[in-house]
């Protein structure tokens, strides 16, 4: 997965919005927008989009509300991440069911926390592609991590209107060495201010199987990062939608954090 996605459910948090201090400065330089031309360099255009998008480290909570034709259920996450092999996810509010449980990431193995049964599972490969939580991630999801920069061939395709912006439509495709389950995907930057407002994610036959829609976006540090993620999948009446009340990027998280030992405990 992309990690544009892998940041929005991966990325517990004191409230930062607007603290510099809370974010140091980039460790990468992060190029200047090539807005005044209709064949930006989409090396360094991609790149950009990728350092905007995420940190060393990242803590954040957020509230994730699963819509469907029969229901909607909205649970509150806490989230500690560091680099793409490690990843926790606590469920701080909910149903009965969901509350206290907890996943736990480490490079490309998955386990929960259940808090009825006070027991941790480890999922096996088989069940990867469920759905997590009962939402449109799946857990492989939260396993993998491709890079934009490092994964795909990028090529701008044009631009298009979307969401009432005038955007740069780059299409990615796979590399044939990459670990990605798209056949392609197109990544839409709005040209003002080079900032990504969706990603559109097709299968092998070329058939659009989800887009996701970023938006209001509020500056954290050096960073413009938005606050608002909605997964549309390709079934009817299905979305889900992550909304960020506090999260922070470069914050010191301990390996520890992310030990079986601590999961085990359910804390």
């Amino acid at each position: 997965m992309h990690r544009a996605v892998v940041a929005a459910v991966v990325a517990l948090a004191a409230p930062l919005w607007a603290s510099p201090a809370a974010s140091p400065a980039p460790r990468v330089e992060v190029p200047p927008c090539p807005s005044a031309t209709d064949a930006p360099d989409v090396a360094r255009l991609v790149e950009r989009t990728q350092a905007l998008l995420q940190g060393r480290t990242s803590t954040g909570t957020m509230v994730m509300t699963i819509t469907t034709p029969q229901w909607t259920r909205t649970l509150k996450l806490q989230t500690w991440a560091k680099g793409e092999e490690l990843a926790l996810l606590r469920v701080v509010e909910g149903g009965p069911r969901e509350t206290g449980m907890m996943t736990l990431k480490r490079d490309k193995q998955l386990w929960n926390w259940l808090p009825r049964a006070a027991r941790v599972m480890k999922l096996p490969s088989g069940m990867l592609g469920d759905s997590w939580m009962g939402s449109d991630f799946t857990n492989d999801d939260l396993v993998r991590g491709n890079s934009l920069a490092d994964d795909f061939v990028a090529t701008v395709k044009g631009t298009v209107d979307v969401q009432g912006k005038r955007a740069w439509q780059v299409s990615l495709v796979p590399k044939p060495s990459a670990a990605v389950v798209w056949g392609r995907v197109e990544l839409l930057i709005d040209r003002s201010t080079c900032l990504p407002i969706e990603q559109r994610f097709f299968d092998e036959d070329d058939k659009l199987t989800r887009r996701l829609e970023l938006s209001d976006f509020k500056r954290i540090g050096w960073r413009d990062f938005p606050t608002r993620m909605t997964i549309h999948p390709a079934e009817p009446g299905r979305q889900t939608t992550i909304v960020y009340q506090d999260i922070a990027f470069d914050i010191d998280i301990t390996d520890d954090t992310f030990s079986l030992h601590r999961l085990q405990q359910g804390r």
